[in-house]
């Protein structure tokens, strides 16, 4: 058995567990905002966003997955995910919330999209060859 090529099937098939994860935390968040859940409404405005802005919330949510899901623009659909996240992690500082649960969550989901992306897409990583023989020799 060829080591190199299990080694390159198990690392792609973990970059697809961890972009599945992500994914589905996706799909299960913004359900809720689409479906314009109360308990989703009541947690905006204890963050102090505007009333009714969760709807718009899934949407753009929707849409970037969307974008990291189709092959052409997954990574397109990171970099918007980052950006999102990030929104999510200054809106969770500013009100507070605890730093590892809440705070940082957004960062969790922005790494989870990333390396599993990295982890399925050979062309990503020839364009950022972290860790690899390629990026030590440098």
């Amino acid at each position: 058995m060829d080591a190199p090529g299990l080694r390159a099937n198990a690392q792609v098939w973990t970059g697809r567990i961890m972009s599945g994860l992500f994914v589905a935390f996706m799909l299960m968040d913004m359900s809720m905002k689409l479906m314009r859940m109360p308990q989703v409404e009541d947690y905006g405005r204890q963050l102090g966003l505007p009333a009714g802005s969760g709807f718009g919330i899934g949407v753009g949510e929707l849409f970037i997955t969307a974008l990291y899901l189709y092959p052409r623009t997954s990574v397109l659909g990171a970099v918007l995910v980052a950006a999102f996240m990030g929104g999510t992690v200054a809106v969770h500082w500013t009100h507070g919330d605890p730093l590892f649960s809440h705070v940082l969550f957004g960062v969790y989901l922005a790494l989870l999209a990333w390396g599993g992306l990295w982890l399925r897409e050979p062309r990503l990583r020839a364009l950022l060859p972290m860790g690899t023989a390629e990026f030590r020799r440098k």
